[in-house]
C-alpha cells in the first residue's frame, strides 16, 4: 500500500472517484429498491444512509491503497488490477461498517456485488478513456500518416513493439505476419494478423510496404536466415529493435518499453543473436562489488566490454591496464560518462614489463585480474611476428600471473580462444601455452586461483570478418571468402564478457571453461546474408574465394582430441579436463622466453611444437627480400 499525497491532480481524481462511488450506489439502490414502486418500501435503509457511511469508507480505502499516486495518461493493466483490489477491500470495509452500525437494513450480498462491478467499470473505464483521449491528442494522426510497415511475428515481443509504434508519427503498422495458424485473422491492438511469413512478397506488393520489422527474438539462426531470404525476395528493408546486448532489451519489449525511435536496420549481429544469458547475480556481486578489479587489454573489444559490465557491479575501484593510449583514453572516457561515481585507475603499461606490472599490483592491490591483453590476429602473427606473439601472449601471461601470486590476487582469469585447441597457427599455440602457464601456477599450490575461458569469434571485435565484409559491401564488392567450407562459431561481445564473468565467479581454481558457442556458421553463408541485409543481390555483389591464409583452419574446435568436459551449474559453460603440465614446466619455459637471441619464425614454430605437442604448423614458403624497388632499372 502507498500513502496518499495531496496535490491538485490527486484531489481531482479523488473527487472523481467519490462521484463514481455515489453514482454506483444510487444505481444499485434504484435497481433493487426504487425501480419497482411496489417494492420501494421494502428497503428500510435510505440512500442517504448508504451515501454518508459507505462512500466515505470506500473513498478512504482508495486513498490508503494509493489510488491517487499515478497519472491517468499512463493507465494500464496494473492500474486496473489496483482498482479491483481497492474496490474489493473498500466494499468489504463498507459492509463491515454498515453491519457494525446496524445500518444494513435489507442490503444483501448481491447489492454489494453489483455495486462493486459498477464501480470497477466506472473507475477503470474513465481512466482508460482519459488515456485514450490524451494519447490521441498527442500521437493522433490520420490513417495515411507514417510509413506503412509490417511486423514479422505476432508473439509477446510483437505486441510490446506494436504498442510503442502506435505512438509514433513515423510508422503505421498495416499488418502482422506469423506462421502460427491459430493467430491468423486475429486482431492485436486493432491490427490484424494477415498471413504467414512466406506470403510477405505478395502482401508487401499489395499493401505497397517497403519496410518490415522483425519481432521474433527467440527463433533460431536458420529460421532468421530464411526470413531474410523472404525479405530479400520481397525487396523490403528489414528493420529491428535495439541490438542484442543492450540492457534488458527483450524484457523491455515484453513490457512495452521499446522506443519506436530506436527502430533501425537489421545487422548481422541481430541475425545470429541468442537468448539473453541468465547470470548468477549474487555470485557476481560477491566477486566484484566493493572489490578492486583489474582488466588488462582494457581498451580492446573484450576488455572494454568487461570493464563496462564489471562497472555495473560497483567495484571499489576499476584498474584499466592498456598499452595503446588511444584505446585507453576511449574506454576511460566512456566509463566516466556512464559511471560517474566509479573510481578508475587508468594505467598505461606493457604486461611484459615486470617492474610496471609489479608496481601496478602493489599500488592498487586488486582482488581479481581479468587478463584480456593479447595479440590475436592469426595471419599477422604467423608471418615475421611469431616471436612477438610468444612474448606478448605467453611471457605477458607469465609475468602478470607470477605478479598476481606475489601480491596476493585472489583470482586470475585468462581470456583464451578456441584457436588454442589443436592449434595450426602461432597465435593459437601461444594461447594454449598461456593456458598451460596458468595450469602450472595453479598446480604450484599458491593462494591465487587461476581460471581459463575459451570462446570463438566475437561479433564486432576489432579486425573481425564482419567489419571487413561491411567495408567490402560498402565499396560494392567483391566480398572475399577464403574457402567455401570454412565455418566459425560466433558470439556477441556482451555475451562473451558475461560468460567470462560468470566463469570467474564459479571457478574454484585450475578449470578451463568452454563456452557454448551455439551453431557453427559457414563464412560464405555469412557473406551472402550480409549482402542481402544491404538490400543488394548476389548478382550485384559477388563472393569470391581467395584460399586459406597462413595459419587458418577450415573449422575451429573447443576441445582437444584427448579432452573431455563436465557440466557446470550454468547451461552455457562446461569445464574441459585439460592434461596436466610437468613440475618443472615454468622453470624451463622461462629460460626459453627470456633467451637473449631473437629466434626466426621457423625456430619459434619448432619450439612451440615442443611445448604444445598438438600444434601442427602449416608449411609456408619463406619470404625473400628483393633488392631495390619494383620496376627499378640498373644503371
Amino acid at each position: 500500500m502507498m500513502s496518499f499525497s495531496v496535490n491538485e491532480r490527486a484531489i481531482l481524481a479523488f473527487i472523481h472517484d467519490v462521484v463514481m462511488l455515489c453514482l454506483s450506489w444510487v444505481a444499485v439502490l434504484l435497481l433493487f429498491g426504487f425501480a419497482d414502486k411496489s417494492n420501494a418500501g421494502s428497503l428500510p435503509v435510505s440512500a442517504l444512509q448508504v451515501l454518508f457511511v459507505a462512500v466515505p469508507v470506500q473513498a478512504t480505502v482508495a486513498a490508503i491503497f494509493g489510488m491517487y499516486q499515478g497519472l491517468w495518461r499512463y493507465a494500464s493493466l496494473p492500474d486496473v488490477q489496483r482498482i479491483v483490489a481497492t474496490v474489493v477491500a473498500g466494499t468489504l470495509a463498507a459492509a463491515a461498517t454498515l453491519w457494525a452500525g446496524d445500518w444494513m437494513g435489507a442490503l444483501v450480498f448481491s447489492h454489494f456485488f453489483v455495486q462493486s462491478l459498477l464501480l470497477v467499470v466506472l473507475m477503470a473505464g474513465s481512466r482508460i478513456a482519459y488515456r485514450s483521449w490524451k494519447e490521441w491528442a498527442v500521437y493522433g494522426r490520420s490513417d495515411d500518416q507514417g510509413s506503412p510497415v509490417l511486423i514479422l511475428g505476432a508473439g509477446d515481443a510483437a505486441v510490446g513493439l506494436l504498442k510503442e509504434i502506435m505512438r509514433s508519427r513515423d510508422w503505421r503498422v498495416v499488418g502482422l505476419l506469423d506462421d502460427d495458424g491459430n493467430k491468423r485473422n486475429r486482431l492485436i491492438h486493432g491490427v490484424r494478423v494477415i498471413g504467414a511469413l512466406d506470403e510477405l512478397p505478395r502482401i508487401a506488393r499489395l499493401l505497397k510496404v517497403r519496410h518490415v520489422i522483425i519481432a521474433m527474438p527467440s527463433v533460431a539462426y536458420q529460421k532468421r536466415r530464411q526470413i531474410i531470404e523472404i525479405c530479400n525476395r520481397a525487396r523490403v528493408t528489414v528493420m529491428t529493435v535495439p541490438k542484442f546486448g543492450e540492457v534488458s532489451t527483450t524484457a523491455n519489449m515484453l513490457a512495452g518499453k521499446t522506443s519506436a525511435a530506436k527502430i533501425r536496420r537489421l545487422s548481422f549481429e541481430d541475425l545470429v543473436k541468442r537468448e539473453p544469458i541468465t547470470l548468477d547475480d549474487a555470485g557476481l556481486h560477491d566477486l566484484l562489488t566493493n572489490k578492486v578489479v583489474m582488466v588488462t587489454g582494457a581498451g580492446g573489444s573484450i576488455g572494454s566490454e568487461l570493464c563496462r559490465q564489471i562497472a555495473a557491479y560497483q567495484p571499489s575501484m576499476l584498474v584499466l591496464f592498456e598499452q595503446n593510449e588511444f584505446a585507453q583514453y576511449k574506454i576511460e572516457q566512456s566509463l566516466r560518462d556512464e559511471f560517474e561515481n566509479l573510481p578508475i585507475a587508468s594505467v598505461i603499461g606493457d604486461v611484459k614489463n615486470v617492474r610496471r606490472v609489479n608496481q601496478t599490483l602493489h599500488q592498487y592491490a586488486p582482488s581479481i585480474v581479468f587478463h584480456a591483453a593479447a595479440y590475436k590476429h592469426v595471419p599477422l602473427m604467423e608471418e615475421s611476428n611469431a616471436w612477438e606473439a610468444v612474448q606478448n601472449n605467453v611471457l605477458g601471461t607469465l609475468v602478470l600471473a607470477q605478479s598476481a601470486i606475489e601480491y596476493n590476487v585472489k583470482k586470475f582469469v585468462l581470456i583464451s580462444t578456441d584457436k588454442a585447441v589443436n592449434p595450426t597457427n602461432v597465435m593459437g599455440a601461444t594461447k594454449r601455452l598461456s593456458e598451460m602457464v596458468c595450469q602450472a601456477l595453479q598446480q604450484s599450490g599458491g593462494e591465487t586461483r587461476f581460471e581459463m575461458v575459451r570462446f570463438g569469434n566475437v561479433l564486432g571485435s576489432a579486425g573481425s570478418v564482419i567489419a571487413r565484409f561491411e567495408e567490402q559491401i560498402a565499396r560494392g564488392g567483391p566480398v572475399t571468402v577464403t574457402h567455401p567450407e570454412m565455418v566459425r562459431y560466433f558470439m556477441s561481445i556482451p555475451e562473451a564478457a558475461q560468460l567470462v564473468l560468470q566463469a570467474g565467479a564459479m571457478g574454484l581454481g585450475g578449470e578451463v571453461f568452454v563456452l557454448d558457442m551455439g551453431e557453427a556458421i559457414r563464412i560464405v553463408d555469412l557473406a551472402h546474408d550480409m549482402i542481402r541485409l544491404s538490400e543488394a543481390t548476389d548478382d550485384e555483389i559477388k563472393v569470391i574465394y581467395t584460399g586459406l591464409r597462413p595459419g587458418e583452419k577450415l573449422f575451429e574446435e573447443l576441445l582437444m582430441d584427448d579432452e573431455h568436459t563436465r557440466a557446470t551449474p550454468h547451461p552455457k559453460l562446461r569445464v574441459a579436463k585439460a592434461r596436466e603440465v610437468t613440475q618443472d614446466f615454468i622453470q624451463t619455459l622461462s629460460a626459453w622466453l627470456y633467451q637473449d637471441k631473437l629466434p626466426e619464425d621457423s625456430d619459434v614454430r619448432r619450439d612451440l611444437k615442443r611445448w604444445v605437442p598438438e600444434y601442427v604448423a602449416q608449411v609456408r614458403p619463406k619470404l625473400k627480400s628483393v633488392a631495390g624497388g619494383a620496376g627499378r632499372k640498373s644503371a
